[in-house]
C-alpha cells in the first residue's frame, strides 16, 4: 500500500541526479583499482631485474583485484556520467591511468629498471591528457547548452512535426539512442528538416506526425546550430550539466 504511485516513483528514483558522494566514491574505486592493477603489472616488470625464485604473493593478488575493481568501477562510472552532464567518461580513465602510474612508479622505486619506472610516468602523463580532455568536452558541452537556451530566448518560434521517428519499435530494452526527423516551415515559407539524436523511452515514445515546438533564426533560418527542437531538447542522450530544464 502507497499513497505514492510506484511507477511515478521508480521513474523518479532511475532519473535522479547522482550525488558527489557517490561521484568521490566511484573515483575513488577507479583510482584504487588502477593503483592495484598497476602495482601488479609494474612487479611483473621489476621482477626481470631482480629474478626472484618466486613472485611475490602480493603482485599476483594485485592484478585480477586490481583488473576487477577498475572493470566494475568502469562500469559504474559509465552509468554515472549519463546522469550528469558536467562529468565524463574521461574523468573515469584519467582516476584509473593516475591510479595505474602510481603503482608502477611505487613498486619499481626501489629495484625497478627504468623502463618500468618510464612506463609509470608516460601512464600518469596520459592520465593528465584524459583529465584535459575531460574539461574540455565539459566545457563544450555547457556552451552548447547555453547557445541552445540563447536561441530558446531570442529565436523565432514555430511548430514542428516528427517526420520520421527514427526507430520502429522496442525490443529487449525500454530505451533506444536514435535519430528523430523534424519538419518546419520557416518565415518565407520554406519547408526545412532538422535531425536531432534523442533518447526515447517506452513509457514516453514518439510518434510520426506529433508536434513541438522549435525556435530558429529568422535572419539565417538554415543554420542548424540556432535549431533548438523542444522535444529533442527534453530528452538528450545525456543529462545536462545544469539542472535547469526547457525554457518555455
Amino acid at each position: 500500500m502507497s499513497t505514492v504511485d510506484p511507477t511515478i516513483a521508480r521513474r523518479e528514483r532511475a532519473e535522479r541526479r547522482p550525488s558527489n558522494v557517490r561521484v568521490v566514491v566511484t573515483l575513488i574505486l577507479l583510482l584504487v583499482g588502477g593503483l592495484s592493477a598497476g602495482y601488479g603489472w609494474g612487479g611483473f616488470g621489476t621482477m626481470m631485474a631482480t629474478q626472484p625464485e618466486e613472485p611475490p604473493v602480493l603482485i599476483l593478488i594485485a592484478i585480477p583485484l586490481g583488473m576487477m575493481l577498475a572493470i566494475g568501477a568502469s562500469i559504474a562510472w559509465a552509468a554515472l556520467v549519463m546522469k550528469r552532464g558536467d562529468l565524463g567518461i574521461m574523468y573515469g580513465n584519467a582516476a584509473v591511468l593516475l591510479g595505474a602510474g602510481a603503482g608502477v612508479i611505487v613498486v619499481s622505486a626501489e629495484s625497478g629498471p627504468a623502463f618500468v619506472t618510464t612506463i609509470g610516468y608516460g601512464l600518469i602523463a596520459l592520465a593528465v591528457v584524459c583529465l584535459v580532455l575531460g574539461i574540455a568536452a565539459a566545457g563544450a558541452r555547457a556552451r552548447r547548452e547555453n547557445a541552445d537556451e540563447a536561441a530558446m530566448r531570442t529565436g523565432t518560434q514555430v511548430t514542428a512535426v516528427v517526420t520520421d521517428k527514427g526507430y520502429t519499435m522496442f525490443r529487449e530494452s525500454d530505451r533506444i539512442f536514435t535519430t528523430v526527423t523534424f519538419g518546419f516551415t520557416d518565415l518565407q515559407g520554406t519547408q526545412r528538416w532538422v535531425q536531432r539524436p534523442m533518447l526515447i523511452t517506452a513509457a514516453d515514445p514518439i510518434q510520426d506526425g506529433q508536434q513541438t515546438r522549435l525556435w530558429f533564426d529568422p535572419a539565417n533560418p538554415g543554420n542548424d546550430r540556432a535549431i533548438v527542437v523542444e522535444l529533442a531538447h527534453r530528452s538528450p542522450l545525456r543529462a545536462r550539466t545544469r539542472r535547469a530544464g526547457a525554457q518555455g
